[in-house]
């Protein structure tokens, strides 16, 4: 298993595939770029592995069909793997899945996971295994679910099928519904060591570390865009005429650039805190407004009118 720097989790999903004891629901959480998806794709194949092996023999049929698809999965190259249904003449983005046909694996689409995914789902799942022993669905960023998918989901999950593994893979168990976490077993990841850290990006850059909060992902985006940094500076001197620019700029951004701005922001509240820069009422009251603006991010929400109530709290 290539997963860095995350021992524990591969030691305790190597028992469970050991002692055939999976359950039918995983939420993988932790910061984003830690190896969640990493250790969610290659469990799967281990599950999948017509040699019952823990990570996946690489050689049986089912290895062989799973790896061509994780292959496009992981380089983005998604034209021939994606999945669509016709509802009422429109076309319909369902889920990635390709030459594998008991794995199916769930991006957003359009910034949030929706309700017909789910239910293309829900009917993935009640389908007999056609090539393995079981079926896997990956949902990845599980967070960005819509309230009705969500609730489409847990009705699968209130009864799953003994066949089928649900992997989730959030950013955090606070912004998913109670009742669909209370339904998983919870794997907590953590930020990357400082060594594995430089190891992965190729270089000693303590500063990046600390911005980026020991994400490899982040980091990867951080070095990438600039300007977003320099958005933050703006909007943290908490002048009233630079906060309504950056926050009125953000809105013309991608999704993606919206999320490491919001990402950055929520480590830099949580710095001034341990400096004793906030006290811990304000510093609680301004990282839940955080996490809410990031779960309405998929759902349409102006990120401008966010911030500014979020600046209205903070001052």
């Amino acid at each position: 298993m290539r997963l860095k720097n995350q021992s524990g989790v591969k030691e305790f999903l190597e028992k469970l595939q050991r002692e055939n004891r999976l359950p039918g629901g995983l939420l993988f959480y932790g910061p984003p770029g830690v190896g969640k998806t990493t250790a969610s794709l290659e469990l799967a194949r281990g599950v999948l592995c017509l040699n019952s092996r823990e990570w996946g023999c690489g050689e049986c049929l089912s290895c062989t069909h799973y790896d061509r698809v994780v292959r496009d999965i992981l380089s983005g190259v998604w034209e021939n793997i994606e999945v669509y249904e016709e509802t009422n003449g429109k076309k319909i983005f369902k889920y990635l899945s390709g030459e594998h046909p008991d794995f199916v694996y769930v991006p957003p689409s359009g910034g949030s996971v929706k309700i017909d995914q789910m239910r293309a789902v829900r009917d993935f799942a009640y389908m007999k295994p056609a090539l393995s022993h079981r079926k896997v669905v990956v949902i990845d960023d599980a967070h960005t679910m819509t309230r009705e998918a969500g609730n489409a989901l847990l009705k699968v999950l209130e009864e799953p099928p003994s066949d089928t593994l649900f992997i989730l893979i959030s950013e955090g168990k606070d912004q998913l519904l109670t009742t669909i976490v209370s339904r998983t077993y919870q794997v907590e990841f953590h930020p990357l060591d400082e060594e594995v850290f430089y190891e992965l990006i190729g270089e000693r850059d303590r500063e990046l570390y600390e911005s980026s909060g020991g994400s490899y992902t982040v980091a990867k985006s951080m070095r990438e865009k600039r300007e977003i940094f320099r958005l933050l500076d703006e909007f943290l001197s908490l002048k009233p005429d630079k906060v309504y620019e950056v926050s009125t700029r953000l809105d013309k951004l991608e999704l993606e650039d919206k999320e490491l701005f919001l990402f950055l922001l929520e480590e830099r509240i949580k710095k001034n805190f341990l400096e004793k820069g906030l006290n811990y009422d304000k510093f609680e009251m301004l990282s839940q407004r955080i996490a809410e603006l990031r779960g309405g991010l998929g759902r349409g929400l102006r990120l401008s009118l966010g911030l500014l109530s979020l600046y209205a709290l903070w001052r």
